[in-house]
């Protein structure tokens, strides 16, 4: 016996098939960005992006350590990137992950996103370079440098074995730079330096440098 479905009933099936829900697909797999060191209680920003190939406006849902540390977020159009600040209380390796939707499916969670929260400190400065000799008097210069785990600007203040220097200006980490003394005794000297950044940390002396000053002689 042949049986043939109702024209009115293929119809409807066709609409239903094509009804927001029924053949909708979930956001892609969200992508999470930032920084993947900071200080306990720093204030950093982590963006977030999926697509939705219809389209739909997506929200956000975000877990550290495997714990929701957010509801979802409001609606956004697909695409565009959404940021996000997290603070972390204590020193620890921490573990992000987000996840997107639209209004109708959820994607899976994005990537593990590792945070390692320290107290992090500018590098040692690089010893000192400079004369190996000098006159009573007469101006010296060293130089040197010093990196930042987190890319912070650092200055710098010198021990010149006689007395401690000033704080120079603020730089970014890895620049080289030039401070100048003058030395008012004969001695032989260890020249050190050491680096902060602007929050105030402090990093230790760095390998010494030794000049050998000495007294002019009249002819």
């Amino acid at each position: 016996m042949n049986y043939r479905v109702p024209r009115l009933l293929t119809a409807s099936f066709l609409l239903m098939m094509t009804l927001p829900g029924c053949t909708n697909q979930s956001p892609s797999v969200p992508v999470l960005l930032g920084p993947q060191r900071c200080r306990p209680n720093d204030t950093v920003t982590f963006s977030v992006i999926s697509v939705d190939k219809e389209g739909d406006s997506v929200a956000y849902l975000f877990e550290c350590n495997q714990q929701l540390v957010t509801g979802w977020t409001q609606w956004f159009p697909a695409g565009i990137e959404v940021y996000q600040r997290f603070s972390f209380g204590d020193t620890g390796s921490y573990i992000l992950r987000a996840k997107a939707k639209d209004p109708h499916r959820e994607s899976n969670w994005s990537d593990e996103f590792p945070v390692l929260v320290r107290w992090y400190l500018p590098s040692t400065p690089r010893r000192p370079v400079g004369p190996d000799s000098a006159v009573v008097g007469d101006t010296v210069t060293f130089h040197t440098s010093a990196l930042h785990p987190l890319n912070e600007l650092v200055a710098f203040q010198f021990w010149w074995g006689d007395t401690t220097g000033d704080w120079s200006g603020f730089v970014l980490p890895g620049t080289i730079v030039m401070i100048s003394h003058v030395f008012d005794s004969i001695g032989i000297f260890e020249v050190r330096c050491r680096a902060k950044d602007k929050e105030g940390y402090v990093s230790g002396w760095s390998v010494p440098e030794t000049v050998f000053v000495y007294s002019r002689r009249c002819p």
